[in-house]
């Protein structure tokens, strides 16, 4: 099938999966909802409510607390939280799902997961700010989106990236991408990528702070994660650039990666498999103390994304282990994927996991530096939604404990968003955006996998509902 044939059919599945949803959301519609004798995880505390009743109305909570105090409207739509545990809805901190193909096929994974906000790093970001308006607006039931427009060095990668390559152009990308003519706000945050030059990434975090606005994403390479910190760089995505940071030749390292000249597309596009051996061989403890200290000190979030490693590390690969999940996957996006795993050799996976994807995460959390869950979906073998449930996993892989873990998908995002007053807790007054599970998974992470209902901005996602969503998906990209 060429590429006007796919678009022209994935056209048609858009429609069907939108009506679907609204469907469910006219379904769900009620005038109160309530869960009740559920327990109730305090994500803060660590100590689970049992026996608890929850009540929703609109889009919020106004009551959460003894079941023996409640006082359920008699009109409520009732879901019987006996057995069950109740926990915030949870963030994917680090996607560019909404972009070309997945863009209407994304939220729905998402939704049908738990995942009931997400922050999108960047790509095409009209598109994304028009998902985010329509969500607002309660003309899309997707999850809630945080929205940063990305800016890079000129290495002539994509219409939709703002190039700059020096202080004057940063400078201008800054008051450009930051506020609208009309001075309202564009996006977000500054999504920093990898090639933005020293001058220029120093020119953006000053007018940045000028401007107050925020930016975050990856360390350029011409700048070391410690530059970056101090320059108020909001938070660090992606592990590579933090374990070259521990080691004795950070420098070299970065400046081999800046070499847009030597740069590889396919093959091995950060060098994984060629630098992790020297990584592990010159790590640092004094400097990376230095590092961690340096982070924790500024309030710089890191966001590991140790899924987005995989075709690095067979040991936690997606493709080997849930092959049944490609089936939520365009075919023309599955292709792509299959391309780029047949290009990345596995010789050093063990070097690689064991460099880049637990070695220092543990150490991040043990020395006060706060962590967001985030996928990087949709990079190749990362699902929308299912994959931000590996990422759990991993982190509890990595030394924290299940309550870490969840943290880091529900309250620490909150916490970064300043938004605690309304997100990332469950209580009166706060957004219903809730998952109820079958098991506890503060006594094992992958229970966050044993969904029983997902409630987002106050709208129920049954397990019919949700099943709907992941049927109807499968079916929109089925082949004619």
């Amino acid at each position: 099938m060429n590429l006007a044939s796919e678009m022209r059919r994935l056209a048609r599945a858009v429609t069907a999966v939108a009506l679907l949803i609204a469907g469910a959301c006219t379904a769900s519609r009620q005038p109160s909802i309530a869960i009740t004798h559920v327990s109730v995880i305090d994500v803060v505390s660590g100590t689970t409510r049992a026996d608890n009743t929850v009540i929703i109305t609109g889009n919020r909570i106004i009551y959460a607390g003894p079941a023996g105090s409640a006082n359920v409207p008699g009109d409520a739509r009732v879901l019987d939280g006996r057995a069950k545990f109740l926990i915030p809805g949870l963030w994917d901190m680090h996607v560019h799902a909404f972009v070309w193909v997945f863009s209407d096929f994304a939220g729905p994974l998402m939704l049908a997961n738990g995942v009931t906000g997400a922050r999108d790093m960047g790509y095409f970001i009209d598109t994304t700010l028009r998902w985010k308006r329509d969500i607002a607006a309660g003309r899309e039931s997707e999850p809630r989106l945080v929205v940063g427009v990305r800016i890079d060095g000129p290495v002539g990668r994509a219409k939709f990236v703002s190039d700059v390559a020096n202080e004057m152009d940063a400078v201008r990308a800054v008051d450009t991408l930051a506020r609208k003519k009309d001075g309202s706000v564009r996006a977000d945050f500054l999504s920093t990528d990898a090639f933005i030059p020293r001058a220029a990434f120093f020119g953006l975090a000053r007018e940045s702070r000028k401007l107050r606005t925020s930016f975050a994403g990856r360390v350029p390479f011409s700048v070391s994660v410690v530059e970056a910190s101090d320059s108020g760089q909001r938070s660090v995505e992606q592990e590579d650039d933090l374990m070259r940071a521990c080691t004795s030749r950070e420098g070299g390292f970065r400046l081999r990666l800046a070499d847009t000249t030597k740069r590889r597309t396919g093959d091995d596009p950060l060098q994984l498999r060629s630098q992790s051996r020297a990584i592990l061989m010159s790590y640092d403890p004094n400097q990376c103390s230095h590092v961690l200290g340096t982070l924790a000190r500024n309030h710089t979030w890191v966001t590991p994304t140790l899924v987005a490693y995989q075709p690095y590390a067979r040991s936690f690969d997606s493709a080997t282990r849930h092959p049944e999940w490609s089936k939520y996957v365009p075919g023309i996006v599955k292709a792509g994927w299959q391309h780029k795993a047949l290009a990345v050799p596995k010789p050093d996976s063990a070097v690689v996991q064991s460099s880049f994807s637990f070695a220092r995460t543990g150490a991040l959390h043990t020395a006060g530096v706060a962590l967001l869950a985030g996928t990087d979906a949709p990079r190749a073998f990362i699902y929308p939604g299912f994959s931000l449930h590996d990422e759990l996993a991993l982190l509890v892989r990595s030394g924290l404990t299940p309550l870490d873990a969840l943290r880091t998908a529900t309250y620490n995002p909150a916490a970064y968003l300043g938004s605690l007053d309304s997100l990332g807790t469950i209580g009166p007054g706060k957004i219903a955006d809730l998952v109820l599970l079958d098991a506890d998974p503060l006594k094992d992470i992958h229970n966050t996998t044993r969904i029983s209902a997902v409630i987002a901005n106050g709208r129920v996602f049954d397990s019919a509902a949700r099943a709907a969503l992941l049927n109807h998906v499968v079916t929109a990209l089925k082949r004619d």
